[in-house]
Parts: C-alpha cells; structure tokens; sequence
C-alpha cells in the first residue's frame, strides 16, 4: 500500500512537469503543451530539484540534457504516469477516441491503408483519417507526443523514449519516362540521361533530402526543372511530357499504364529509400491499434 502521508507532502503536478521537460528537452516546448508560463515551468523544475538533490537538467549548447537522475526518474514515471490516466479516464467515464489518425505519403496509404480501410473499420467500429503530409523529424515527434497523430509512416526516424520507431520498407528507385519519349528507348547511358531534363520528389523529410545527396552521387550533372512533394503529379508529368525522374518501384507497377510511363533501365545502381514505422508506446494498450499494425505488416509481408 501506498504511503499516502509522504505523497501528500509531494507535489505530484512536479512530476507531470518534469515530464513534459524530458520528452521535450525544452522549457518553452513544455510551457506551450501545458498551457503554462516558461516561468512557471523553471520554477516548478527547481523545486523538483530541491527534493530531490540534483540539476536533472543541464545546458548544453541551445538546449538542455538530462542528469542520471533525470533519465531514472523518467523510467520509473513514464508506464506510472500513462497508467495513471488510464484510470482517470476510466474512472471519469470518458468516451474512448474511436479513430486512428495516420500520416504518410499518397502512395503509402494506397499501398497499406487504403485496402484495410473498409474491413479494419467495419471489424473493429474504428475510423482510418489519413493526412498526405510530409513531416520532419521534430514535427512527426511532436505529432506523436501530443497524440495528434497514432502512426506515422516517414523516411527519418524519430528517436524518443515515449515514440517506437521501427524499419519498415525499402523503397527500390527506377527511372521513368514517357512511353512516347522521343529520344529515350528502353535503356540510357549516363551521357545520355545527363542531357536530359530531370523531376524531383521532394519533402521535409531529412530522410528524403539525404537520398537526393546519395542519388546525385550516382547520377550526377542531372538538370532538374520541376520538383513537387506529390509523387502522383511527378508521375503525371513526365507522362505527359520529356521529362525523366526517380519513382518507387511500387509506385511504377500501379500506375505505369495510367500515367503512361516506361521504366528506363540504366548502367548504375540507384540507391534504396528505407521507410520506418512510428508510433506512441502508449498506443499498444489499445487492441485495436495493435490489430492495425498487424495487418499493415500483413499486407507488406504479402507484397513482398
């Protein structure tokens, strides 16, 4: 049993705060998701620091790092603390959310979310709400944090203790261009392709942006005069056009025939875009969610 006497001389909302600190590693950031002061943030940190007779931050450089102290306490808070709002929300008879909210590419959520939307949801009473954003690294960390988002699917891993963040795919590049394209046959040299003009998918992603510099050593001297987030509308232009550009592989074999591309093989290998999996740890608490996971690894497993 619990020694209530020594929890009513602690402040328990300390720990709530220390908390938001840790997996933010920003005062300010904590202050904005607790809808309090900076000011009152720090004052709530040093007072945890009294009790407790450590820093449990230090500065370093424009941000802070955690003591040993701080990633102990944190350890023992995060499953205490999520537990903890389970039973509150139990307790207070408040509505279960009965909707996934998922973020990926159009072309990911054609491939795994788009198949499982009318089963999983008739199944299991849930709703599947797709946003075709692309994130950074921070912003997908924070959409996870704050439970914004159940599952993101990106090219730049998130690493934070409250996130999993597991490989998911690799994407394999071909080069494309108009079934009609005057000059280009089935095959091209490099000389051939560096006289060519070139489309770019780009993205926030700092996973994307290091694939365009690895890409660009194996291809170099490429002329790129359009570049557009939208995989869809990369592929609708060259189509329709002479421009080549780098799609997925997967993206070719779906919609070759619609947007009227062909693959052109070439004498270097391009490099693979590898995609991971994200989501909060307190999300494998819901059943349903752990079905979703399962059966968007189902459907990799049997593309493969």
């Amino acid at each position: 049993m619990a020694n209530l006497q020594d929890l009513k001389k602690f402040d328990l909302n300390l720990l709530v705060i220390f908390e938001c600190v840790y997996l933010h590693r920003s005062v300010s950031k904590a202050a904005e998701a607790l809808f309090l002061t900076p000011s009152a943030i720090s004052q709530s940190i040093q007072r945890l620091r009294n009790q407790l007779n450590d820093p449990l931050f230090l500065r370093e450089g424009k941000g802070i790092t955690p003591t040993t102290v701080a990633d102990n306490l944190h350890i023992y808070l995060e499953d205490n603390l999520q537990q903890l709002e389970q039973t509150i929300r139990v307790v207070q008879g408040a509505p279960q959310r009965k909707n996934f909210i998922v973020y990926c590419s159009t072309l990911m959520g054609f491939e795994f979310l788009s198949p499982l939307a009318e089963k999983f949801c008739r199944q299991q009473g849930y709703e599947l709400i797709h946003y075709d954003m692309s994130v950074t690294a921070s912003s997908a960390e924070d959409l996870l944090t704050y439970r914004k988002a159940d599952l993101i699917i990106g090219s730049t891993p998130v690493v934070n203790h409250s996130v999993i963040c597991t490989p998911f795919m690799h994407a394999a590049p071909v080069i494309v261009c108009s079934k009609d394209h005057p000059r280009i046959g089935d095959s091209a040299t490099l000389s051939q392709l560096q006289s060519e003009k070139f489309t770019k998918i780009t993205g926030l992603e700092e996973g994307i942006r290091q694939y365009h510099v690895k890409s660009t050593e194996v291809l170099p001297e490429r002329d790129f005069i359009f570049q557009s987030d939208s995989p869809v509308t990369v592929m609708s232009a060259i189509g329709q056009s002479e421009l080549l550009g780098v799609i997925s592989e997967r993206g070719y074999s779906r919609f070759h025939d619609l947007f009227n591309l062909k693959r052109v093989e070439v004498p270097v290998q391009l490099p693979k875009l590898e995609f991971y999996l994200m989501y909060n740890r307190f999300a494998l608490q819901s059943s349903a969610f752990k079905l979703l996971l399962e059966s968007i690894n189902q459907r990799l497993a049997a593309d493969a």
